[in-house]
């Protein structure tokens, strides 16, 4: 199902195939509505020794959110919780065979469609911008292993350098400070003619993904799969386009259809 809202300001936003961008959230966007998180692949790869589970659990559960807290609190809280989980990955000597292994065995799925939309992007030169509070070491090799990780894909999520430098780590990217995030001097050049964004998600604090100067210019595209009827008048409201029911990506490419 689809609903479309904010109806003035998408009749204002004229799309060609050379003036926008694309920013999208990655778990639950890019993979099935009922898929585990990238994180999540290195918990049930059974690959990290027989006390990860346990530690990552003790770490999840020390951290545990409280729905009423202010979004400061909730940001301090990940950012704990995902700088203790880099640390217990380094305690498990994490590295590229694990992960690659860990992600060849995931029966985590990309959601439908999701390989066309991609393979689109790329032939048009339409830059790609992923961010994410999962780990950028698993998105990335998953993407690789998908055949969906072209040149035009930017992935901006917590990393986890495994050559020991631990100076090179980003473990700050949360729901809440995705729209602090610092552009390469690539992006920056590839994206700076351009006029407007498409922005993907399945929260509703995916649309901070822009800052608010730039959210006129915005197309926001909302993956709305869990407690429908309770949640769809705040989707409605936050996001330009709600897409209910396991919607494929076929929809959004019709959505942004450009010459």
């Amino acid at each position: 199902m689809k609903y479309v809202n904010h109806k003035d300001k998408l009749k204002k936003i004229e799309l060609t195939k050379k003036n926008f961008y694309v920013m999208i959230d990655f778990d639950r966007t890019i993979t099935e509505a009922n898929s585990i998180s990238a994180w999540r692949i290195l918990y049930h790869s059974e690959l990290l020794g027989k006390d990860f589970k346990q530690k990552y659990t003790d770490i999840h559960d020390k951290t545990e959110l409280d729905k009423n807290q202010s979004n400061e609190a909730k940001q301090k809280a990940f950012e704990e919780r995902f700088t203790a989980y880099m640390e217990l990955l380094r305690t498990c000597n994490f590295n590229k065979d694990i992960l690659e292994q860990s992600v060849g065995k995931t029966e985590l799925t990309l959601r439908e469609g999701a390989k066309a939309f991609f393979r689109k992007m790329y032939e048009n030169n339409i830059p790609v911008i992923i961010i994410s509070c999962s780990i950028k070491n698993v998105i990335e090799e998953y993407l690789k292993q998908n055949g969906v990780y072209y040149d035009n894909i930017y992935i901006y999520a917590n990393y986890l350098d495994m050559n020991g430098k631990k100076e090179n780590d980003v473990t700050n990217i949360t729901p809440y400070s995705k729209n602090k995030i610092q552009f390469s001097e690539e992006v920056k050049k590839n994206v700076k003619d351009k006029k407007y964004i498409i922005l993907l998600g399945d929260i509703v604090d995916d649309v901070n993904m822009v800052s608010k100067e730039n959210l006129n210019n915005t197309i926001t595209i909302g993956f709305l799969e869990k407690d429908i009827e309770s949640n769809l008048e705040k989707y409605n409201e936050i996001f330009d386009i709600v897409l209910t029911n396991r919607t494929s990506f076929d929809e959004v490419l019709k959505i942004i259809a450009c010459n």
